[in-house]
């Protein structure tokens, strides 16, 4: 592994952990409706998908859930609800800025996480000044042209080729496409581990 100049890194399960349960509870307790009726209208139909991919705005992400599952709140309440999912990790966000490396974002996440991230996790947000999601790249990893909107910008921004990039991510696909493009990766398991690879990184 050679020396890495910029952390890129995913946020579900690994930036912060991911409970998908915990939304569908909550999602739940709001309408009325079955965990299974929300799951199947709002992630298994394949809408989240969309919604990270950036078919829709959060204005209408919101009005698209009104008329699916009945949802009569505002854009704050649901982006609060569908984030609800992530818990920022402290050990993890702390490792990674103990680097003093520049920090990126590189995220399959849509619009209610993204245009909400500065107001829902400042402490987090405030060190990630490079953000990725997949919903403005409208691209999704494991996509190549994901990954190459993402080199361009570091190279412009940073100066940093592909090499200079530590990625960072739970998925094992999206690691093997960032090493196929020349970047060094690591598949996150756990705290210790990321710790690990990064001091082999830098």
């Amino acid at each position: 592994m050679g020396t890495a100049r910029v952390i890129v890194t995913d946020i579900g399960s690994v930036l912060f952990d991911f409970d998908p349960g915990h939304r569908l509870d909550l999602l739940a307790e709001r309408t009325g409706h079955r965990r299974g009726r929300l799951d199947r209208d709002l992630f298994a139909s394949g809408f989240e998908t969309r919604c990270e991919a950036g078919e829709f705005t959060a204005e209408e992400i919101r009005a698209e859930v009104a008329e699916r599952i009945g949802f009569d709140g505002g854009l704050e309440e649901l982006s609060e609800l569908w984030t609800s999912a992530f818990t920022l990790n402290h050990d993890v966000l702390e490792r990674l800025v103990a680097t003093g490396l520049p920090l990126a974002i590189f995220s399959n996440n849509g619009p209610l996480f993204a245009d909400f991230f500065d107001v829902r996790y400042p402490e987090a947000a405030r060190w990630f000044r490079h953000r990725y999601f997949a919903c403005r790249l409208k691209s999704r990893k494991p996509d190549d042209a994901a990954f190459a909107a993402v080199e361009r910008d570091l190279k412009a921004a940073l100066d940093a080729d592909p090499g200079d990039l530590l990625f960072i991510d739970d998925n094992r696909e999206n690691t093997a496409k960032g090493a196929a493009r020349g970047w060094q990766v690591h598949t996150y398991a756990n705290p210790d581990a990321l710790e690990a690879a990064i001091a082999a990184g830098t």
